[in-house]
C-alpha cells in the first residue's frame, strides 16, 4: 500500500491482523511523491522539472498534496528534521520505517544522490517525542480514512 506521514490509508483490519501474524507491509511513496522533502513551497509554483510539473512522473497523483495548508504544515517539519540532523526526505522515510506495521519502504529517486540520501534513513530510530511532534504538526491534513483505499483501474 501507499503509506506516508501524510497518507495512512491501510484498511483497518489489515494492520492489526498483519501485526498479529507477524507480517509487515511493504509500502511505497514514504515521501508522499516528494512533498515531504519540503521542496514544494506554499504559494509558489513547483520547481521546473519536478514531479509536480511532469505528467509522466505523477503530476496528477501529487496534485492532492499541492495545497497551501499541506505545504505549510510540511514546512513546519523542517526544524524537527534539523533538530535530529536529518534531511526532510530522511525524516519522512524514518517516520514510515518506525511504524511497526512496516517491513520495508519502496522509495523513488530521479538522481543517484537522492537515493544515497534516502538510504541513510534506514537505520534511524526516532524518539517517541519526535514521532509525536511530527504527528502534531501534520494533524488535520493526514488522510487516514480506510474508505479512501482504491483498487487500481482496470487496464483493459
Amino acid at each position: 500500500p501507499q503509506y506516508s506521514a501524510l497518507w495512512r490509508v491501510i484498511e483497518t483490519e489489515v494492520v492489526p491482523l498483519s501485526i498479529a501474524e507477524g507480517i509487515g507491509q511493504i509500502v511505497w511513496s514514504p515521501m508522499a511523491q516528494g512533498v515531504l522533502t519540503g521542496k514544494y513551497l506554499p504559494g509558489k509554483k513547483p520547481p521546473a522539472g519536478s514531479r509536480a510539473t511532469d505528467k509522466k512522473s505523477g503530476a496528477d497523483m501529487i496534485s492532492r498534496w499541492m495545497r497551501d495548508d499541506v505545504l505549510t504544515a510540511v514546512q513546519k517539519l523542517t526544524p524537527i528534521a534539523k533538530n535530529v540532523d536529518l534531511t526532510m526526505g530522511q525524516l519522512a522515510i524514518a517516520w514510515v520505517l518506525q511504524n511497526k506495521n512496516v517491513a520495508s519502504a519502496i522509495v523513488g529517486a530521479t538522481r543517484p544522490e537522492q537515493l544515497d540520501d534516502n538510504v541513510k534513513a534506514a537505520n534511524i530510530v526516532l524518539e517517541p517525542a519526535i514521532m509525536a511532534e511530527i504527528n502534531t504538526v501534520l494533524d488535520g491534513i493526514v488522510v487516514s480514512n480506510p474508505r479512501k483505499t482504491e483498487s487500481p483501474k482496470t487496464r483493459f
